[in-house]
């Protein structure tokens, strides 16, 4: 049995709040299109400040995907607006769920 997983990136961006939430809205066919993909759920902690929470079924699953995202021109728009100096990113397996 495998055991999902939650990918949690915190980051600022570097746009307009409006912007980067159309490219945001436009990865997430991508995203849904990836083995192992659940969920996925952008929330703004104050302006400019972002959590991504994309849920997997699996750690390789959630590990293959962040490596294919930087390659993949459904997500240009969405990455060249993060603050990449900004980002934290980590992958958590999920112990209990409702």
């Amino acid at each position: 049995m495998t055991t999902p997983v939650l990918e949690i990136a915190e980051f600022r961006t570097s746009v307009e709040t409006k912007d980067f939430v159309s490219a945001a809205e436009a990865v997430t066919p991508w995203l849904a299109a990836q083995p192992g993909f659940r969920a996925r759920r952008l929330a703004e902690i104050e302006e400019g400040a972002w959590i991504d929470c994309v849920e997997w079924d699996d750690m390789e699953s959630a590990k293959s995907a962040a490596d294919r995202i930087m390659e993949s021109e459904a997500a240009a728009a969405f990455m060249a607006g993060i603050d990449f100096s900004s980002l934290t990113m980590r992958h958590a397996r999920i112990v209990t769920s409702r």
